[in-house]
Formats: C-alpha cells, sequence, structure tokens
C-alpha cells in the first residue's frame, strides 16, 4: 500500500469561476474526491490557493472561505499590453511563481486554469514533476496531453456535469492508477 500523497491546488479564478449556481463551499471536497479517483492517495495539500484580482464579487466569495481557500491577490488592471491584457500577465506570473514553490518542494500540483500561457508552462514543468491541470470546457482537445493528467472543469451539458473536476469526476482520458 502506498503512502498519502499530497497535491497543491492552484486555482486561477480569474479565468476560470465555477459554473453559475455551484456553491464554492463544496468546491474543495469535490476536488479531493476527483484527484482521488486518478490516484486514492491523493489529497488536498493544506488550502486550495486562488490567484485572482482583490475586488469584485469572486473575491468577495473567496474571502468567506478562509479555513479552505488562500488568496493570493494580483492588481486589478484594466489596460491592455502590448500582446495581451496586463491581468493575464499578472495572473501568469503568479500562478508561475506559486507552481515554481511547490516544485522546489517535489510536490504533487494541479493547476485550475482556462489561461494558455499558464498551460504551456505546465508543458514544461510536467518533465520534472507530476503535473495535473483542469480546464474548461472549451479547450481544445489539443491541449488535453500537456499535463500528466487532465479534467475537465465544468460544463453546462446536464450529460456531462457529473463527470467534471467541480462534481468529483474523474480525469479525461481516463488514466491508469498512478502511485504518489
Amino acid at each position: 500500500m502506498s503512502s498519502p500523497a499530497g497535491v497543491t491546488v492552484i486555482w486561477d479564478y480569474q479565468y476560470y469561476w465555477i459554473p453559475h449556481g455551484y456553491d464554492l463551499r463544496s468546491l474543495k471536497t469535490s476536488i479531493e474526491t476527483a484527484l482521488k479517483r486518478c490516484n486514492p492517495d491523493f489529497f488536498v495539500e493544506g488550502k486550495l490557493i486562488a490567484v485572482g484580482t482583490a475586488t469584485g464579487d469572486k473575491h468577495q466569495a473567496i474571502t468567506m472561505l478562509p479555513d479552505d481557500i488562500e488568496l493570493s491577490p494580483m492588481p486589478d488592471y484594466h489596460t491592455r499590453g502590448p500582446d495581451r491584457d496586463l491581468a493575464d500577465q499578472a495572473a501568469t506570473f503568479l500562478v508561475m511563481e506559486i507552481t515554481m514553490k511547490a516544485l522546489a518542494n517535489r510536490a504533487n500540483i494541479l493547476v485550475i486554469s482556462g489561461n494558455y500561457d499558464v498551460m504551456g508552462a505546465i508543458k514544461e514543468w510536467r518533465r520534472d514533476i507530476f503535473m495535473m491541470l483542469a480546464l474548461p470546457e472549451s479547450s481544445s482537445p489539443s491541449v488535453y496531453p500537456i499535463a500528466n493528467v487532465t479534467w475537465l472543469w465544468s460544463s453546462e451539458d446536464p450529460e456531462r456535469a457529473a463527470t467534471t473536476m467541480v462534481n468529483g469526476g474523474g480525469p479525461i482520458p481516463p488514466v491508469p492508477r498512478i502511485s504518489g
């Protein structure tokens, strides 16, 4: 029998929020259930690390759950950079910084994001660490293999919704059980 394996969870809520009507209080439990479908020894290590602006309704909702979610706020940019939105750049750098700290500890890492810049970095990191990714339903299937294991974050389609991470569903495509 293998030993429990903690997973650092980084949630880029700025670019990928929970589905309308979903109870944020059940998010950590749903993520842990989904992780256990990949490996029964996985558990969420500490709090979910939420990356996003420190203003607005999303921020307010997250601050109501201090026992489950640690907020890593970023500036609220409303201007455009030469190639992309400055908020996009800030979110990418913050997610990368948190991930690099977890990499130094040889942690298993799950990143929940719809940010393609973050996904590019994950593709490189997966050679050195066990990287997992939860993607928006709108993501191209061509990005599924960039992490070691990938989930669909949520779905508007009632038939697919039960298999998504926010509802404790398993990864896509099905993977063999992986030891921690």
